[in-house]
């Protein structure tokens, strides 16, 4: 015999009756409720039926005993079955997703048996009227429930949910429901889905909405942006998207976003950020708890990255719209977080001698970073700064121009800098500076070196009576921290090469008196071939090894010149100690295929053979007869 009255009306009744009595152990009279809900479905009692539902989902809500009473009884399983837009009237629908939403609220149970039924429950957002519903029905099943937030990140929900907000299709009372989803299923994309084009689209809609705020101004809660803001930073935590970002408008609305927050902080936070930034500070010392100074940091780093990427040089030239905004934004007074990446994007844009001639010969681009390097004391403006200029300096066109605007002795007070990443971006634009330049390498030999007058002088060797080539060897000497990556540019390293750079050229000039004069003068500098002997000595710069080879050879073709070698040598045994084991090394090498010198090899006895030749009594005995016997040992291997 049926608990309930068959009559619609009546049944409607005694299940509002039953229900108001409470769970009751088991409640096995709620088994026949499904069936009788779908008679009454098939009879055309389509209102008797929604309001059944509708009272199941209230008493769930009120009591939540209800919830493993439902699920043993196959009401949960019966509300599960009903959504389906193309055959349920919307409103019994609505009531559907009010039972499973309750019934799955903090019970895990219940959530396992529900989870793989999201798809369909997600459905139920293409119905403007149930988008609240549905939202709440997913956040309870979402909430504090890992495989629920998975199958989310599965099914994309992070993409459709950016989509209705963006489109303002999410009604304000679904917006926390919706902010909250959004997180836990970016959250919990894996890395696979991190980089691929769903996630570009996401990150997209993401940047879109963040820039939504001015739109709001009168909202109280900023949560949410701040929620968006962090997610898009989450997004772009991985490289390979930043490639593909590279292809789309991304790096225009990240820009603008990046601009937008920074213009919402305050000159400290600012600072904090610009000290963040900085290649040497330490990543496990946070610096400010603001959340937007850390977004902003990881937003930065993110743009400076995708501008690097191959996919943004094709899509970008000098001559687009946003190129001309963010050269626009270097000019501005004054210096922000935004210029690091303003300078980064350009620097990343000079990839051609083109390129690079227009930045300097048409638009002045050099004279703002020149002004960013003569007077900021940051380390992260001042590397971003120096690394754009860097590739300024690659045509021979511009260099005189660069040295005219001050570029060289801007870089003689960079050197004195403490942080080693600056540094070596200074000397390697010196280096750069004076090859096959002949003017630049007059001022580097005869110009005064201008003295830091900043307390964070690395040393204060730059004198009024020190020239900047003085001043270059004072610094390849000088004690230098340690890079935090092997690409970048070392400090000793680029001004040996510098040194070398000039001798190079003063050698392959035309001999007259000019150059005998300037030869001469590098040769009084004090200690002019040690930088050069410490090239030749280290082991973990191959190229930089051959460049300090030849270097010496270069300095050995003279007797002054030979004279310098030879007194690096008797100060530094390690330096013969370390010809005798690039010859081991030849040997080692094997002689197969070997027709001709190989460059190391021809270097070294050049070097050897300049020594014999022009070290004169200054070459004694003992030191002639090492030398002597490496020669042997390398005319040996010539065969």
């Amino acid at each position: 015999m049926s608990y309930f009255n068959s009559l619609p009306e009546e049944l409607l009744h005694s299940l509002e009756d039953y229900l108001r009595q409470g769970p009751q152990a088991q409640s096995p009279e709620l088994k026949e409720v499904p069936t009788r809900l779908k008679d009454l479905y098939a009879r055309g009692e389509i209102g008797i039926c929604e309001r059944s539902v509708e009272v199941l989902g209230t008493a769930v809500g009120k009591q939540d005993q209800w919830q493993s009473v439902y699920l043993e009884n196959g009401i949960l399983e019966y509300a599960v079955n009903q959504l389906d837009l193309s055959k349920t009237p919307l409103n019994l629908v609505k009531q559907c997703l009010r039972v499973i939403g309750n019934c799955v609220a903090d019970n895990d149970i219940n959530r396992e048996c529900i989870v793989e039924y999201l798809e369909t429950i997600i459905w139920c957002l293409e119905e403007p009227k149930l988008v609240v519903t549905t939202l709440a029905v997913v956040f309870n099943l979402c909430n504090d429930y890992g495989p629920a937030q998975a199958e989310a990140a599965r099914i994309r929900l992070d993409n459709t949910v950016a989509k209705r907000l963006i489109q303002n299709t999410i009604p304000e009372g679904a917006i926390d429901y919706a902010a909250e989803l959004l997180a836990w299923t970016v959250e919990k994309l894996t890395p696979a889905q991190l980089k691929d084009n769903v996630s570009l689209t996401t990150l997209e809609r993401l940047i879109e909405l963040s820039m939504k705020q001015e739109e709001h101004e009168d909202d109280e809660d900023e949560d949410h942006y701040q929620q968006f803001e962090a997610l898009c930073a989450h997004l772009l935590q991985d490289p390979e998207l930043h490639q593909k970002a590279g292809a789309t408008e991304i790096p225009e609305t990240l820009f603008d976003l990046i601009l937008d927050l920074e213009s919402k902080l305050s000159g400290s936070e600012l600072l904090d950020i610009l000290t963040a930034l900085s290649t040497q500070r330490d990543p496990e010392t946070p610096l400010t708890e603001n959340t937007t100074s850390i977004v902003l940091v990881q937003l930065i780093n993110a743009q400076c990255s995708i501008s690097a990427s191959d996919a943004f040089l094709e899509q970008y030239t000098l001559r687009t719209m946003f190129v001309e905004k963010v050269r626009s934004e270097l000019m501005k007074d004054g210096f922000r977080p935004s210029t690091v990446c303003v300078c980064v994007i350009l620097g990343n844009l000079a990839t051609s001698d083109e390129a690079c001639i227009k930045m300097v010969q048409e638009m002045s681009i050099h004279k703002k970073l020149i002004d960013i390097l003569a007077n900021s004391e940051v380390p992260a403006l001042s590397y971003a700064a120096a690394g754009c200029i860097r590739h300024l300096t690659f045509p021979e066109q511009n260099r005189n121009t660069l040295a005219e605007a001050g570029l060289i002795n801007v870089c003689c007070r960079l050197l004195e800098k403490n942080d080693p990443s600056t540094r070596g971006e200074a000397a390697a634009i010196l280096a750069k500076s004076v090859a096959n330049n002949m003017e630049n390498i007059k001022r580097v030999i005869y110009e005064k070196a201008a003295a830091s007058d900043n307390e964070f002088s690395a040393t204060n060797d730059a004198s009024i009576n020190s020239t900047i080539l003085n001043h270059i060897v004072t610094q390849a000497l000088a004690p230098s921290g340690a890079l935090p990556s092997t690409s970048m540019k070392n400090p000793m390293i680029e001004l040996g090469r510098t040194i070398v750079a000039i001798l190079r050229y003063l050698r392959q000039d035309s001999p007259h008196e000019e150059t005998a004069t300037l030869t001469r003068d590098v040769f009084a500098v004090p200690h002019i071939a040690r930088p050069v002997a410490r090239l030749a000595r280290q082991r973990f710069y191959a190229e930089a090894r051959s460049e300090g080879l030849l270097g010496l050879g270069l300095l050995a073709q003279s007797p002054e010149g030979a004279a310098c070698v030879i007194e690096e040598l008797k100060a530094d045994e390690g330096l013969l100690v370390a010809l005798k084991e690039f010859v081991s090394e030849q040997k080692e090498g094997g002689r197969q295929g070997e027709m001709s010198l190989g460059r190391d090899r021809q270097n070294a006895i050049v070097l050897l053979h300049g020594l014999s030749k022009n070290g004169g009594v200054e070459l004694e005995e003992a030191l002639r007869d090492e030398v002597a016997s490496i020669q042997v040992e390398l005319s040996k291997l010539e065969i």
